[in-house]
């Protein structure tokens, strides 16, 4: 018995795909509406480390990055957003009382991007209100330069190299990659539900 030609079956079941896929499209690009709009702002450090005598400059390099990597995991921590909400720059009510749920959305508010092969990483903070995503992307950058010495000895030293760019839209959520990520997950399940009629 010959294979069904899957070519045919999707050709045959073109508008059942079509119509979830596009389902699936609608209920992401939905979901996201349901969820604040945010701004992001950004702004990029230099790291770099002052008695690496001796090192090739490729382990020099990745020592860097695996700093910049650290420090991007010391700023999700209570102790690195209560030094950053302690300026009076930064709205604190925006932030809810219950412990989970700040921790939650403090992670949500910052992202960290280290550039491969270089020691510059990148802050991004993102807030419904512009002015607070650029507060907080200084403040957390401000706080990185000021305690990186604390955490990595006082060879490491951290720079601001670029001043604060906000973005000129909302930046979440991003509606064109949710919209992306229901139509695959529209598609998929469409296809499953054709070829398990085939097969049945």
């Amino acid at each position: 018995m010959s294979s069904p030609n899957l070519a045919h079956i999707y050709i045959r079941s073109w508008r059942y795909v079509t119509l979830v896929t596009l389902a699936g499209v609608v209920l992401a690009v939905g979901f996201s509406l349901l969820q604040p709009l945010k701004y992001s702002s950004t702004v990029r450090l230099l790291i770099t480390q002052t008695n690496v005598t001796g090192v090739d400059p490729y382990t020099a390099v990745k020592s860097t990055e695996r700093i910049a990597q650290n420090l991007g995991q010391v700023i999700l921590t209570t102790s690195f957003y209560n030094a950053v909400v302690a300026d009076t720059s930064v709205d604190k009510s925006y932030f809810p009382e219950d412990e989970i749920k700040r921790r939650t959305l403090w992670q949500n508010t910052i992202e960290t991007q280290v550039s491969a092969g270089t020691g510059v990483m990148s802050v991004i903070a993102y807030h419904t209100s512009r002015e607070q995503a650029t507060n907080i992307a200084i403040r957390v950058a401000q706080e990185i330069a000021n305690q990186a010495p604390n955490y990595f000895g006082y060879a490491v030293r951290v720079q601001i190299i670029d001043d604060p760019l906000p973005s000129q839209f909302f930046a979440k959520p991003d509606f064109m990659r949710n919209g992306l990520f229901g139509a695959v997950l529209g598609f998929l399940a469409s296809s499953v539900w054709v070829l398990g009629r085939v097969k049945g």
